[in-house]
């Protein structure tokens, strides 16, 4: 039995992080070898199954099982070639073995088997799991998971969408390609969904697989069809996004890396999209701009989940959201911030030992141990003991604020946040957009808080076109040009910045933007940066 115990603690285990140990092992496989066909089977069925997994929602065994014949074809394959002299030089003469299958002849059998068997192990693994977890599905007693790991899943709930959107703008950036204005403005389009929707996970997981499968190909292919630097078909790469990856394994992570996060990130939404669908349904916000679930969870709520699961009628903890009105919503932390002060005098009087029958709990100690005159050492128990309640309500009256501050921190003051950011980002480039910046925090300085809440769609599709614009921009620097013959001018036009004439025809460009940058900077000039911070934060004081 304890064995057998042992045995399950290794198959849950393994049913947690399987799936990614089999990842993992197959793309550093992909990663340490050159790239040819028998890799690109392999990164090919590993996509079937993560795009395949995240479509379906559910891992089925025709995702999964490709991978793991193909694996045990191709180290029959390979193993075949090593042990069999004839046929490996009789399959040498039709093909060659390092571009297309990569094996070396030169090579010992292991080095040549290892991929194959590093593959299969983990597939076997994978497999074996899956068929004993069949039989042995465990129910979760507690779904809110109250414990530090807990914590985690639901920050990570919190926070996927942004690590998925961090993900899409780094792969936008590498490199400022076609493929890569295709994920920013996939980016600026997702904006604008809640976090529970899962439009971005999977369209931007099925884009990626097929932009890895034909980068991988690009790489066999590319210098056959002229399209690596210097043939004749490069500028086309170059557009598309198309780069030859340096050799080795860091030349195939370079190259794959902005790629891989996005399917990382997409991934843990998939399991992020798992983890709630567990929660009850109490613990999750059924509104469009509201998080999935609390952030913190007291163990009066995990206790009352339980009771539950286990079908007990118990009351379902208040879980409704107040709003405070000009503040924006506030999250379910809330409650439970009353609930810890209504009962915080209650520990205390409970604790110290109130008499039964009393009018009042005041004097609970002289009941006790006698009145006040018999003996001066209760006393001192009595006052220390009072003393260490109060010190123990007082840290968890400061836990229950610290938690509501941590959960609520954008909803009482996103605007502030942002603006602040407005403030920063006008000041960082003194240009046209910059106005606009200024424009836009002068806005929000003025107008009431619902109407901006109304326009808070107009000011982010702003922000996004800004973003677009300066991407386009930044990719028309880097085309190059066969009309235009660089000069001494060109080359040093940063040294000369300043000068007289490229001031000029910086000014005739666009005249209203200087004019009013130069109002800007003889106010500036007696009105320190930081002056202007304190005036926004007294205006808003004020306001309030």
């Amino acid at each position: 039995m304890f064995l057998g115990a042992i045995g399950q603690k290794f198959l849950t285990t393994y049913r947690s992080c399987g799936t990614y140990i089999a990842f993992l092992t197959i793309l550093l496989t992909v990663y340490l070898v050159k790239p040819n066909y028998i890799s690109f089977g392999y990164i090919f069925l590993l996509l079937v199954w993560i795009i395949g997994r995240q479509l379906v929602e559910k891992t089925k065994r025709r995702l999964w099982f490709p991978l793991k014949a193909y694996a045990v074809m191709v180290f029959v394959f390979i193993y075949s070639l090593s042990c069999f002299p004839s046929f490996e030089t009789w399959l040498s003469s039709l093909i060659d073995l390092l571009f297309y299958l990569g094996y070396k002849p030169k090579a010992s059998s292991l080095k040549n088997i290892w991929e194959s068997l590093a593959v299969l192990i983990v597939m076997q693994l994978y497999s074996y799991e899956r068929r004993q977890s069949k039989y042995n599905r465990l129910h979760d007693p507690d779904p809110l998971d109250s414990g530090v790991f807990g914590f985690i899943k639901r920050y990570l709930i919190w926070h996927s969408q942004k690590i998925l959107f961090i993900a899409l703008f780094y792969a936008s950036l590498s490199p400022i390609s076609a493929f890569g204005l295709v994920y920013l403005l996939g980016l600026v389009a997702c904006s604008t969904l809640p976090k529970a929707s899962r439009i971005p996970s999977k369209s931007f997981l099925l884009y990626t697989g097929i932009l890895v499968t034909t980068e991988y190909l690009f790489q066999m292919w590319g210098k056959q069809v002229g399209m690596f630097p210097g043939q004749k078909h490069s500028e086309l790469s170059l557009f598309l996004g198309f780069r030859a990856y340096k050799p080795g394994f860091w030349g195939l992570e370079s190259g794959l890396r902005a790629k891989v996060l996005v399917i990382a990130a997409c991934t843990l939404q998939y399991n992020v999209f798992h983890w709630l669908d567990k929660m009850p349904n109490i613990c999750q916000n059924k509104g469009k701009w509201e998080e999935p679930c609390p952030l913190f969870v007291s163990d009066e709520d995990a206790f009352m989940n339980g009771s539950m699961v286990n079908d007990e009628n118990k009351p379902p903890p208040n879980h409704s959201i107040p709003s405070v009105e000009g503040e924006g919503f506030i999250s379910n932390s809330l409650p439970s911030i009353t609930a810890g002060l209504t009962q915080a005098p209650d520990l205390v009087s409970n604790k110290t030992g109130g008499s039964e029958g009393s009018g009042t709990s005041k004097f609970s100690f002289g009941y006790i141990w006698g009145s006040t005159k018999e003996s001066h050492k209760w006393n001192k128990k009595g006052i220390l003991s009072l003393k260490k309640e109060r010190l123990e309500t007082q840290k968890t009256v400061l836990k229950v604020y610290l938690k509501f501050w941590i959960e609520n921190i954008f909803n009482l003051f996103g605007l502030e946040i942002n603006m602040i950011a407005l403030l920063l980002a006008s000041f960082a480039l003194l240009n046209a957009i910059s106005m606009l910046y200024v424009a836009l925090l002068v806005a929000c300085i003025l107008l009431k808080r619902r109407i901006i809440r109304k326009l808070w769609p107009v000011f982010v599709f702003v922000f996004a076109s800004i973003l677009i614009l300066e991407y386009f921009a930044i990719w028309k620097s880097m085309v190059p040009s066969n009309q235009h013959i660089p000069s001494e001018t060109d080359v040093h036009c940063h040294d000369c910045w300043e000068s007289s004439a490229l001031y000029f025809q910086y000014c005739k460009n666009c005249w209203i933007g200087i004019t009013l940058l130069h109002m800007l900077r003889l106010f500036l000039n007696k009105l320190h940066f930081t002056h202007l911070i304190y005036l926004f934060f007294l205006y808003r004081l004020v306001e309030k």
